[in-house]
């Protein structure tokens, strides 16, 4: 997890901590763009991690720093965007994207949202995770999309941002080139993506379907942590409707909470349980009843088991893999459009 990166005229310095349970500390690698960093300092101190981790000893020392020192800033960017891991010995593979860190060229970037709109998104408003956490995951999906399917993403003709907030994930879908449409229950938000944003579309929707889109719009459907804010009732109407308005053979990535978010936000043993047994788990406690507000009923906290995403979502597509923590700390279901 990355805590900060600064680039100097002459230099690039990525800070934060690695835990893992498998690799000796001694054996990992960290690399920029699939190279060795100049300068590493590791392992350095983190009591705080320990108590995140407490049963991985060597939490408690896990921060790094590490320096890369460059004649032409340019380089830092190959396609835009600079690509971050760490590895153990054998270095990257094909799977290495599902761990890396992406930080895009903020050469000729958007505006960015105000921080009281970033907070809203990712918890602070700290403007550089908001950045680097979207083009991270938006990094991540292509590849995935790539590796999986041979689709780049310019090879989509139309994408929907469903739960597009501030358009953390559309700004770097742009590039690419299909036209992209956000979609978004906060107006605030909607506005603020209008304005920057003016190549892609956007509109404000409802908590509960329907949304004035014609049937078979999209080819691809990404959904950033929307499914674990919605009741049980509120996810099956939404899935018929991504079904109505996803062409027949178009991908869906929507995320959930997986265990390693539950583990990085130590939540409760129990919870995590009630969501195996049950296969659909509010955390917030008591479920809204039928016809309450729509403040009771959104935001909740829900967790899935894999089973019950695989059979009741199977009923609406067909679901193809559940790829963990690839959405920045969120799972990730891979899902297709049946054909009609």
């Amino acid at each position: 997890m990355p805590d900060r990166i600064t680039i100097e005229a002459e230099s690039l310095v990525m800070e934060g901590w690695v835990v893992g349970l498998w690799d000796t500390q001694d054996e990992c690698r960290f690399l920029i763009n699939g190279i060795d960093f100049d300068d590493v300092a590791w392992p350095l101190p983190s009591p705080d991690l320990l108590d995140c981790f407490p049963d991985i000893p060597q939490a408690a020392a896990s921060r790094f720093r590490c320096t890369h020192h460059f004649l032409d800033k340019r380089e830092l960017f190959p396609g835009g965007v600079a690509r971050f891991n760490i590895t153990d010995r054998f270095g990257e593979h094909a799977w290495s994207y599902r761990t890396a860190w992406f930080l895009a060229d903020r050469t000729d970037e958007p505006p960015v949202p105000p921080v009281a709109q970033i907070a809203k998104v990712i918890g602070s408003g700290d403007e550089n995770a908001f950045l680097w956490g979207g083009a991270t995951i938006v990094s991540r999906f292509a590849c995935l999309l790539a590796e999986r399917f041979g689709r780049p993403i310019a090879s989509f003709n139309s994408i929907l941002d469903w739960g597009c907030g501030v358009g953390r994930l559309t700004r770097h879908l742009l590039p690419f080139g299909p036209r992209v449409t956000g979609m978004d229950m906060d107006l605030e938000a909607i506005q603020s993506c209008t304005a920057a944003l003016p190549n892609a579309d956007f509109m404000q929707v409802g908590l509960l379907p329907p949304v004035p889109v014609d049937d078979s719009s999209f080819d691809l459907v990404l959904g950033l942590s929307v499914m674990p804010h919605l009741t049980e009732a509120a996810q099956d109407a939404w899935l018929a409707e991504l079904q109505r308005i996803t062409v027949p053979g178009g991908l869906l990535l929507l995320s959930v909470q997986g265990l390693t978010q539950m583990a990085l936000y130590r939540m409760p043993k129990e919870r995590k349980l009630a969501a195996q047994r049950e296969g659909v788990h509010d955390a917030c406690g008591v479920v809204p009843a039928a016809g309450a507000s729509d403040a009771e009923m959104y935001p909740r906290d829900i967790l899935h088991s894999p089973s019950y995403i695989l059979s009741h979502w199977g009923k609406y597509f067909e679901v193809l893999d559940i790829i963990e923590a690839i959405a920045g700390n969120q799972d990730v279901v891979v899902m297709r459009r049946r054909a009609d």
